[in-house]
């Protein structure tokens, strides 16, 4: 179904602009089809340029403000949730359609969102502030608070809080790539389906950030555990979300040159979903060291089999 809606979205300005704007405003009651919104705007920028691209999305701004002022919803309020999820797409998208390279692309997505974190974090004097004064509004209200939660030691609950007060922007950043990144790849799975089979794995098995990149975000992860200031460990968040792409890309690379079946994945997939945070941390770790060791090739190259040897 989606991909008929996709080879839809590509016909035209309005058409996409019809099936973006459709999915957003259904991903309120389905939240994951805010991926399938972004990558349909995603896919009509790769697909038929920056013109038509803003078009689309000047319709679909000019569609969702007129539903607002015919409802009790803020004018705003739909524009606002419309580029606040389209926006790092729509870099993303317009950096790969340009240059062709799956890595500039997602690091044009990372640094929009690094520039948005550094900009918070100097327009607001306490954001952890902000977080716990929220965070205690939901504590003081028990209807809004889970029973685990109002049977917990007081004294535990606010070193909990105090805690995810600093941590919640850089995860909030980090799932903010993350998504933008998946409706990414999403929109180049459906334009190789419908124009260039088999391109979007080829340029997944390849993702490399290069050395450059693994050097800084080392330097921002360092400084990020040695200065423990709220910035840098938010950037460190984003920076592991970022690399965590990269040590994925290994992993289906190696599955793929070693010939092994897609069931190695779906078990790889399974066991990172028990064992996280430390195995989202190890494939971060795969990924920023992969710039000096190139895992793929040392784990990645087929053994011979012996009647070769």
């Amino acid at each position: 179904m989606f991909q008929a809606l996709a080879g839809y979205a590509v016909r035209g300005p309005v058409q996409g602009a019809i099936v973006a704007s459709s999915t957003l405003v259904l991903s309120t009651l389905l939240a994951p089809l805010v991926v399938v919104s972004s990558a349909i705007v995603a896919l009509i920028w790769l697909r038929l340029g920056l013109k038509s691209g803003g078009i689309a999305v000047a319709i679909s701004l000019l569609f969702s403000t007129t539903i607002a002022l015919m409802t009790a919803l803020p004018t705003l309020a739909p524009a606002a949730v419309m580029l606040s999820s389209w926006l790092p797409v729509i870099v993303m998208a317009w950096v790969l359609r340009d240059t062709v390279r799956l890595d500039l692309a997602i690091l044009a997505g990372a640094a929009l969102v690094a520039t948005v974190l550094v900009s918070v974090f100097a327009a607001v004097p306490d954001v952890s502030g902000i977080w716990r004064t929220l965070f205690t509004r939901v504590l003081e209200n028990p209807q809004l608070l889970p029973a685990q939660f109002q049977q917990m030691d007081p004294e535990l609950r606010a070193r909990m809080l105090e805690t995810a007060s600093k941590y919640i922007t850089g995860l909030y950043a980090a799932m903010w790539f993350l998504v933008a990144a998946l409706s990414l790849f999403l929109a180049r799975a459906w334009q190789a389906r419908l124009f260039n089979p088999g391109g979007l794995q080829k340029e997944f098995h390849e993702l490399r950030f290069g050395i450059a990149a693994s050097s800084i975000g080392l330097l921002i992860v360092g400084g990020a555990v040695l200065l423990r200031a709220e910035l840098l460990t938010a950037l460190a968040m984003l920076v592991c979300a970022v690399f965590v792409l990269q040590g994925t890309a290994i992993l289906h690379a190696i599955v793929k040159r070693r010939g092994l079946s897609g069931a190695w994945l779906v078990a790889a997939y399974g066991f990172i979903l028990l064992t996280m945070p430390e195995s989202l941390i190890f494939l971060g770790v795969c990924g920023i060291t992969d710039a000096w060791f190139d895992v793929r090739q040392k784990v990645g190259s087929k053994v011979p089999d012996e009647d070769k040897q």
